[in-house]
């Protein structure tokens, strides 16, 4: 077992037994000290961890929110961070994003921007929240927010509420406007370039799509869109899309490819690891994975919310690990 491995342990372990009250002396100074220690370890460990999320050798991809509907009818959540280069980026705000960075320890002052893959209410219900959490932590108080064209609209609406001006305070929507099969570059420095998308279909249903190039390695993020039928697609060593099982028809997300149409496209773009981010459930998500490889396609998992990608630079592999 690894440091952070055994910190977590020893921390889950004293916390309980000492609000259960069951270890013996706990309320003794000797116990209370051992309790203290047992937090502050666990604390480095995890600071030193998401400090290494950071490390300039690797893109990496952290799922902080599902984009599909649970089994009960609940609405999505879509939330997926992304770092490179020392910079986060997260693509959609579904609500209760923000407290999921939060719960990992996820430092927003590092916050590049937010790319929504589309201006609708389940991708931008926790922007508010996520500009709180990053402005108290950093100098500068606008946050960049990339999207569709109704982004503006959108953004100007939540400016308005909280009273911020949009120009020194707030959020900043910035509208790249793609159109299909010409990508726009959102950020460029330190070797990473983040280009926004969009295909023939998405462009008619207000949608766009994120491509992360770092170093040789390659991540593209699509929400519901059909991203992986998109040039920007094209050899990426992972895919994120959202897809709906053809054997359990998800609520709301009736126009997103199936499984199926996913697997297809995958082999037609050359695409390496898909992570299917329709699923609230593993009961869906194990239905989709397994429709993709009756399919033909198995290189495709399915994306859980605190799953960890990780994509080096020294190498071609795709690790996959929870956070």
């Amino acid at each position: 077992m690894n440091a952070v491995g055994k910190s977590s342990v020893v921390f889950v372990t004293l916390s309980g037994l000492f609000w259960g009250g069951w270890v013996v002396g706990s309320q003794t100074p000797e116990g209370q000290e051992a309790i203290a220690k047992a937090y502050q370890a666990y604390a480095q460990d995890q600071a030193q961890t998401n400090q290494n999320l950071f490390a300039t050798n690797a893109l990496r991809a952290i799922v902080c929110g599902a984009s599909g509907p649970s089994v009960d009818g609940g609405q999505p959540k879509p939330c997926l961070a992304v770092v490179a280069a020392g910079r986060l980026f997260v693509v959609d705000a579904g609500s209760g994003a923000a407290a999921s960075l939060e719960s990992r320890n996820i430092p927003m002052a590092r916050l590049q921007a937010v790319l929504l893959t589309s201006a609708s209410l389940p991708q931008s219900a926790d922007l508010d929240e996520m500009y709180v959490d990053a402005s108290q932590s950093r100098d500068d108080k606008l946050l960049p927010v990339y999207g569709p064209a109704d982004t503006q609209r959108m953004v100007d609406g939540l400016n308005v509420a909280a009273g911020f001006d949009g120009a020194t305070q707030g959020l900043q929507a910035w509208g790249p406007s793609p159109e299909p099969g010409r990508s726009v570059i959102v950020f460029e420095g330190d070797g990473l370039v983040v280009s926004a998308f969009t295909t023939q279909e998405d462009a008619y249903a207000g949608r766009v799509g994120y491509r992360f190039d770092y170093h040789g390695r390659s991540l593209v993020v699509g929400g519901d869109g059909r991203v992986v039928s998109s040039e920007a697609a094209q050899d990426a060593d992972v895919v994120l899309q959202g897809a709906r099982s053809t054997t359990i028809a998800n609520l709301g997300n009736g126009d997103a490819a199936t499984v199926a149409e996913v697997a297809a496209q995958a082999h037609q773009a050359n695409a390496g690891l898909v992570v299917l981010t329709g699923a609230d459930d593993s009961v869906s998500g194990s239905l989709q994975v397994a429709e993709a490889r009756a399919a033909g396609y198995n290189d495709v998992i399915s994306g859980r919310v605190g799953m960890l990608l990780e994509l080096p630079l020294t190498n071609t592999e795709v690790n996959v690990r929870p956070l």
